[in-house]
């Protein structure tokens, strides 16, 4: 595995990348707080996508009763990406000036099923 910081400059076109390719994957949403340790904040619930703008970062998941479940974190300062040997992308560690630390565990991208498969 291998983690690199993000530039600032390609957190949106990244994260644009990446909701396309892991949308629909489920994925954890870890908070790390000093006095508590990692909880947990979102259990392997389907992924639709990552946003970011002026005011922060948007991870968009699935309910497992169809509902949309947003979770922002405002005034992000870095971002590292944990990528797995295959070259899939295992964690996005999120740092804020103003929150604790997240972490997004993703797991493997389905499949695309957009061409015929041929018998």
């Amino acid at each position: 595995m291998e983690t690199r910081e993000l530039l600032r400059e390609n957190w949106t076109k990244t994260f644009d990348s990446l909701s396309r390719m892991y949308s629909g994957s489920t994925a954890t949403l870890e908070i790390l707080d000093g006095d508590l340790g990692a909880q947990i904040e979102v259990d392997e619930l389907p992924l639709r996508g990552i946003t970011c703008d002026a005011s922060g970062i948007e991870m968009i998941f699935v309910t497992r009763d169809g509902q949309h479940l947003a979770h922002r974190i405002t005034n992000p300062q870095r971002i590292h990406i944990e990528e797995r040997d295959d070259g899939f992308v295992a964690a996005i560690g999120i740092v804020s000036s103003s929150e604790p630390e997240a972490i997004l565990r993703l797991h493997q991208p389905l499949p695309s099923r957009l061409l015929p498969r041929e018998t």
